[in-house]
């Protein structure tokens, strides 16, 4: 194991893991991890998790988790999700869920859920669904259901129903009210 920085690796580093920053790895990193940033990882990595950035995968990153950014997958990041870009997966990001962007999938990212683009699935994106593009299933009003497809600026945004999908190139938000398929 190695550890640099001030208490980075303190208390029960892995075997082969990596730990570099002021408390990166701090408390209960898992073999095989890499923390690497101010507070990566600083409170139960899990093992072969992987956090870069400052706050990054900060408490408790499932194992196999991928956190790359400023605060992405910062708290309850679950087993082999990914989160990348500043805020990324930020909160109760679920297991085998994906986060690439900006503030996407940043609060309450169900498992399985795909959110890909700036604000993308942002708050509340439910089990197995998809959002892609600006805004796409951002959630301001009450989150994206469970297996809705959200593909396009603000398709959508400030809700959609579960096992809808929702096809947007308008630059008018449009959100669906009942499963089904809108464009």
């Amino acid at each position: 194991a190695v550890a640099v920085g001030l208490r980075a690796g303190q208390t029960t580093q892995g075997g082969s893991s990596v730990a570099i920053g002021i408390d990166a790895g701090n408390n209960n990193q898992g073999v095989n991890s890499v923390a690497i940033g101010i507070n990566a990882g600083i409170t139960t990595q899990g093992g072969s998790a992987v956090a870069v950035g400052v706050n990054a995968g900060n408490d408790t990153q499932g194992g196999q988790g991928v956190a790359v950014g400023r605060q992405a997958g910062q708290t309850q990041q679950g087993t082999n999700a990914v989160a990348v870009g500043y805020l990324a997966g930020k909160t109760n990001q679920a297991t085998n869920s994906v986060a690439v962007g900006v503030n996407c999938g940043s609060s309450g990212q169900l498992a399985g859920a795909v959110a890909i683009g700036l604000q993308a699935g942002q708050t509340t994106q439910g089990t197995n669904a998809v959002a892609i593009g600006t805004n796409a299933g951002q959630g301001t009003t009450s989150g994206q259901g469970n297996n809705a497809i959200a593909i396009g600026l603000d398709a959508g945004v400030a809700s959609q129903t579960a096992g809808s999908i929702c096809l947007n190139a308008s630059g008018v938000a449009l959100n669906p009210n009942q499963a089904g398929y809108f464009v």
